[in-house]
């Protein structure tokens, strides 16, 4: 307090003795309480005060300070002696009129010069006491008191933990590319579909116009079967001794908060991961979770049965839109040729005894087994020779996405940069949508070599684009890692040394610490306190996981459910069946939101919430103390972090509740003008292209080699 007030004063001009002691008396500590503007329910206003006590730090020069206000003080009061009529502020201050003085006090007050040497030497001495610290600092939260405190490590020797695959496909029942489409695989860019300024094809004009929804046989192809209903995945789980199972689309949205976790991710200082922020609201939501017991096995190593759980994303706010089904539309069209594909057509008259089956790869690491879908396969590519289809609307079409009225647009990306209409437009906000680190995470688990994206507007393809795992591990993995001039000894350099590829062994590692962690908690809290309390019965539970940017904390509540309310809430979207084509499918979105509000409130009433919190430490690189975001420059032999998982209590259910609810995904007037705008100019530009588009002219080489 002594210090923030002389700088205030320093501030000032050194205003005079009799104000120097009033603003020293002690003031009411306003900063630990909670600030509720308005409504007080709202998550975004309640302020969690995450200071730590002791991180402003002793003042040193306390004695000198100290000295310095008797001095001003005595010679305030020698002066109303010797002076009376010096009373008041513009009167005293004159006494520091004098140019001495005021070199003096500047002196004084002036901070010492320090250098850089003894600087390095102090932070690495309090990393160093910070790791050996005994006795963890307990929580100022308001509304989080601590119950205990646990302080793990990760596993030693990381590197030779590997995701294992457990059950290999067959690669004969995994897709192909069709159309000509997999020399995007071998060339790295995006591939327009049509040359915008000759009309020219590069790949089959069939691609152009999309079939229509209502004219596609669903029927033909295989559903999304839920992790808690595979009986396959469950089998496997008891086989191999796995407590947890789950799918890549269940486990991206945790392992994105966990990404944002470790590497201490801020939106205001966004340097660290280059000049793409993810501003967008997915990385604002919370990750909601359903655990359930399926099953148990016997520990081959305890020789005692353990049951199994299901980890499966909460469903109860999901939205049958038209961009899921028009994925499942497309991904059909990219793997079978054109007189293939026409079997699909409703009119076709081809009537499928079995839908199309789906291939898994089932893949291990620690006590998680996790299920990927495998969507295509090429035997000339590294590895698994597997890949990820994804199919990208425009972004137009994205904000919109409950709308009926989609079909009916012009949108048109006919160029590689710009603010709209361009693939650059595109790329950025796949990655601040944090969509491209989905996709990432995807192809991860999967053990499959990157993802193919297809451009499109619904109604029609506009381009293609394959991105390999090391690219985009370089997306994510690379800011304040390796420089201009690698931080690397020219003699240690060697093909598996090489610099780009550390960002891949970054991002294995840091995959590997999200399933530790997480498993940690699982296992060693909340699985132990739910028995505790349910008498070491197996229960179910929902999850919510909420990444705190400001404290950057990753909070973790836990709410035990029966079977039934579970079943209600994962079928909770059957309840509001709609039209992709009617518009009045907002207010039947509005009335879902409403009702799944109130079931979550009616649930919680007589629930015992179990909130934790995950706080990081620091990390050591080969032995050496560093901040535990700070990612290795050059190859690591052992890279390890230091994390706390604190159990605390009294976490209100209406925050819970919160973060539980209905996301609302509004968008500004501003935006929906913008996109009308461009929607008008991309009608003008395909009216401009009808004389070159009568004929169709597909590329062919002249020369062949």
């Amino acid at each position: 307090m002594i210090r923030r007030n002389i700088l205030v004063i320093q501030g000032r001009s050194f205003c005079q003795s009799s104000y120097l002691a009033e603003s020293l008396k002690p003031k009411p500590d306003i900063e630990n309480k909670v600030t509720t503007n308005g409504d007080s329910n709202d998550i975004t206003k309640i302020a969690l005060n995450t200071n730590k006590p002791g991180d402003d730090g002793s003042l040193k020069r306390d004695d000198r300070v100290k000295n310095l206000i008797n001095r001003l003080t005595a010679t305030g009061r020698h002066e109303a002696k010797r002076n009376p009529t010096t009373t008041n502020a513009s009167d005293a201050y004159k006494l520091f009129q004098n140019p001495d003085k005021l070199k003096a006090l500047k002196r004084m007050f002036a901070q010492p010069k320090v250098s850089k040497r003894r600087v390095k030497k102090h932070v690495k001495e309090k990393f160093q006491k910070k790791h050996t610290e005994k006795n963890t600092k307990t929580s100022t939260e308001p509304f989080f008191k601590d119950k205990s405190t646990d302080k793990y490590l990760t596993s030693n020797n990381i590197k030779k933990h590997n995701l294992e695959q457990f059950v290999a496909p067959k690669n004969e029942d995994i897709a192909r590319l069709a159309h000509n489409l997999d020399r995007v695989l071998f060339s790295p860019g995006v591939h327009f579909l049509q040359d915008p300024r000759t009309r020219i094809y590069n790949f089959s004009p069939f691609l152009k116009k999309v079939i229509h929804y209502k004219d596609f046989n669903f029927k033909a192809i295989e559903n999304y079967t839920p992790v808690s209903k595979h009986q396959q995945l469950l089998e496997n789980s008891q086989k191999f001794e796995k407590q947890f199972y789950s799918s890549t689309s269940s486990m991206t949205s945790l392992l994105s908060k966990f990404y944002h976790f470790l590497n201490k991710y801020d939106r205001y200082n966004v340097k660290r991961f280059g000049p793409i922020p993810f501003t967008g609201m997915s990385n604002d939501l919370p990750t909601n979770l359903i655990l359930k017991p399926q099953g148990e096995f016997m520990d081959s190593t305890t020789k005692e049965k353990k049951p199994v759980y299901s980890i499966q994303a909460d469903n109860s706010c999901d939205l049958d839109t038209l961009l899921s089904a028009m994925g499942m539309c497309m991904e059909t069209l990219l793997t079978n040729p054109q007189n293939e594909f026409v079997k699909y057509h409703k009119d076709s008259g081809v009537e499928f005894n079995e839908p199309l089956g789906n291939t898994y790869n089932y893949a291990s690491y620690g006590d998680f087994l996790l299920r990927s879908q495998l969507d295509c396969y090429d035997e000339r590519l590294p590895g698994n020779g597997t890949f990820d289809l994804k199919t990208r609307a425009s972004s137009n079409i994205r904000y919109n996405s409950k709308s009926g009225s989609l079909e009916k647009n012009d949108y048109q990306i006919w160029r590689l940069n710009g603010t709209y209409e361009s693939y650059e437009h595109e790329f950025r906000d796949m990655i601040r949508t944090g969509a491209m680190l989905k996709y990432l995470f995807q192809a991860r688990i999967g053990q499959m070599d990157g993802i193919f994206i297809a451009y499109h507007s619904i109604n029609t393809i506009f381009g293609f684009q394959y991105l390999p795992l090391e690219e985009l591990d370089k997306l994510f993995y690379t800011r304040d890692t390796i420089s201009e001039f690698p931080d690397v000894s020219v003699r240690n350099l060697n093909e598996h040394r090489l610099p780009d590829k550390l960002p891949s062994l970054i991002g294995e590692t840091q995959f590997k610490f999200s399933l530790e962690i997480w498993q940690k908690l699982l296992q060693e809290h909340i699985l132990k306190d739910l028995n505790k309390e349910f008498n070491n019965k197996p229960t179910p539970f929902r999850l919510s996981v909420k990444y705190d940017a400001l404290a950057h904390l990753l909070r973790v509540f836990v709410i035990p459910a029966t079977d039934e309310e579970i079943d209600v809430l994962q079928s909770f979207p059957e309840r509001f069946k709609r039209d992709f084509a009617e518009d009045e499918n907002l207010g039947e979105v509005k009335k879902h939101a409403r009702e799944l509000t109130k079931f979550n409130e009616k649930c919680l009433e007589t629930k015992e919430v179990f909130s934790y919190v995950i706080q990081m430490d620091s990390c050591m690189i080969d032995g050496k103390i560093r901040q535990y975001h700070q990612l290795p420059r050059d190859y690591f032999k052992d890279w390890q972090l230091i994390y706390n998982i604190k159990r605390t209590s009294n976490a209100p259910k209406k925050y819970v509740s919160n973060l539980l609810r209905f996301p609302d995904t509004k968008i500004s007037q501003r935006l929906k003008k913008v996109h009308q705008l461009y929607e008008k100019i991309g009608s003008i530009r395909k009216k401009s292209w009808q004389e070159k588009d009568k004929k169709s002219q597909v590329y062919h080489p002249k020369f062949k080699f």
